[in-house]
């Protein structure tokens, strides 16, 4: 099955902070997507002072080198998240669920709030500290 990784998991891995190796070597060794959703709330989140990026930082460009391929959010995509239960509220994960949904991708993420959507979920272990 083909990976879809959520922002958290793009943000960690172009930090070099991905500590699941397991799951690291999964997504070398298959290849993943990246959302271009993840840009987006990368962006957003670096603007509110959340999730800081280095100064000269390219986020388009990091993610690009890395290898992986990108997702684009379509408009059948954006109309998936009329069918999620409601629950929970983040957009950006309900729509990167919804992306997950229509490519029939599992979600690579750190968060358990995945799972009751039913799409398919690897949980990856958040580094301790």
């Amino acid at each position: 099955m083909r990976l879809l990784l959520d922002t958290c998991i793009v943000y960690d891995w172009l930090m070099g902070t991905v500590a699941d190796e397991k799951v690291a070597d999964l997504i070398q060794t298959t290849g993943a997507m990246a959302s271009a959703l993840a840009v987006w709330e990368m962006a957003i989140k670096h603007a509110l002072g959340k999730m800081p990026l280095p100064a000269s930082a390219s986020i388009v460009a990091d993610i690009e080198s890395q290898g992986f391929e990108w997702l684009y959010v379509s408009p059948a995509h954006a109309e998936h998240v009329l069918h999620l239960p409601a629950v929970h509220k983040d957009p950006f994960d309900r729509l990167l669920i919804a992306q997950a949904f229509v490519e029939g991708m599992q979600i690579v993420t750190y968060d358990e709030v995945f799972v009751p959507y039913g799409v398919p979920v690897l949980l990856a272990r958040k580094a301790q500290g």
